[in-house]
């Protein structure tokens, strides 16, 4: 499950900030052993996901925390995992309310992700808490910004707050521009004429 991680964020790191900066934050994060690894390839092990993205956060001069919430708006804005986020809800408050399903989504996308549950609370107000298990580091940033990025994607005007393990969202305006086009039938398979 560890390397799962860390490919992702391999990956999100050469995307978004390029391949030299990846090889700054392995080169930085391995304390040992160093002639044993083959950074061009696959992620390096013996590097714990925190240490690679403490590493990579400090040659970005950014905490840990704002690289994970960016990690998590880069993966939301994936396609497979978009439309794997956009089957939870026809709106921005039924993706929210949802969000105690995703472990089990995700389980059946990526079996190995062994992803924290998840509590959503709705309080009298329209605030919404998320609450994460004490002890999954670096979970409850990157939600935050897969939430970030999905309140853009349904247009709902959003304010997320992370503090810790609990993430909170105040929605002042539902609609506030035009979410990203999504159609359920264009997640279909396509059937050709004359197949059965």
């Amino acid at each position: 499950m560890q390397q799962l991680i860390i490919r992702a964020i391999e990956e999100f790191l050469r995307q978004t900030y390029g391949e030299k900066l990846w090889l700054r934050a392995v080169d930085r994060g391995m304390e040992h052993d160093r002639r044993s690894i083959d950074l061009a390839s696959a992620a390096p092990k013996g590097l714990s996901v925190e240490r690679l993205v403490t590493c990579a956060a400090i040659e970005l001069d950014k905490s840990p925390q704002e690289l994970m919430e960016d990690g998590g708006a880069w993966l939301a804005r994936r396609e497979a995992f978009r439309r794997l986020l956009r089957f939870s809800g026809r709106d921005f408050k039924d993706f929210l309310l949802s969000l105690e399903e995703l472990p089990g989504r995700a389980h059946f996308v990526a079996p190995d992700l062994a992803m924290p549950d998840i509590s959503v609370s709705l309080c009298a107000d329209g605030e919404f808490t998320l609450r994460l298990p004490e002890g999954t580091w670096g979970w409850a940033p990157l939600l935050g910004g897969v939430v970030r990025a999905m309140a853009d994607d349904y247009g709902a005007l959003g304010l997320i707050a992370v503090e810790g393990n609990v993430i909170t969202v105040k929605i002042p305006e539902a609609e506030f521009s035009p979410g990203r086009d999504f159609n359920l039938t264009s997640c279909l398979p396509v059937r050709i004429a004359g197949e059965p």
